[in-house]
């Protein structure tokens, strides 16, 4: 009996393991590009964050200003557009954040998912087979896929966000960057959509999974 249940179990832990490397393959390449992504962010947020509080310079020159023409005028105005651009950027880096706390999560919840020894008893293989249920009664393969999503809006909201600085300094690039970014949701919709049509289509998203 204990030859049956050591086979079972070796058999199993190849399985398992197999799962457990497919995710954690996207799970290690979700926290490089959230590292990277996070960093040209927080460069972009130092920039943007400029808009949102007074030049000091400026503050002088336009109180020296009202004290010569005698009269009052407000001195700072926060535009609409640079709110919305760092309501958009600093939306996108805690959703950054987030996703890389998750994908943290996700590393610990697969390294306990595979036992450090498959085991030789009917016990380990009633361990075993518990463990396979909690995790689909769980989702943890969904749960553990869904992370990227998180990523991808936090780019979204960036590349909406960029559109909008770019137009304001310059229609042209605007223009520009509001293309590409056309072009990325376009083929995100695309691959999402094409799997429901032809399941053998080896072009998916997160979503068409």
């Amino acid at each position: 009996d204990s030859s049956i249940w050591s086979s079972y179990l070796k058999e199993t832990e190849k399985e398992d393991k197999e799962l457990a490397s497919s995710l954690q393959v996207g799970i290690d390449e979700l926290l490089i590009f959230a590292g990277l992504f996070g960093a040209i962010l927080t460069a972009f947020l130092i920039e943007s964050r400029k808009d949102l509080q007074v030049d000091p310079l400026q503050e002088i020159l336009h109180t020296l200003q009202n004290q010569l023409a005698a009269t009052t005028s407000p001195s700072f105005e926060v535009s609409k557009s640079s709110l919305i651009v760092n309501y958009l950027w600093f939306s996108s880096l805690g959703l950054t954040l987030f996703s890389a706390l998750c994908a943290v999560l996700a590393r610990e919840w697969l390294a306990k998912y595979i036992p450090v020894s498959p085991g030789s008893r009917s016990t380990d293989a009633c361990q075993r087979l518990l463990r396979v249920k909690r995790a689909q009664q769980w989702g943890l393969e969904s749960v553990v896929t869904g992370i990227p999503l998180l990523i991808q809006l936090a780019l979204f909201l960036f590349s909406a966000g960029l559109v909008l600085f770019t137009w304001n300094n310059s229609v042209a690039l605007g223009v520009l960057m509001l293309f590409l970014t056309g072009c990325g949701i376009a083929l995100y919709i695309l691959g999402t959509l094409f799997p429901l049509f032809s399941p053998a289509c080896p072009f998916q998203t997160t979503m068409s999974r």
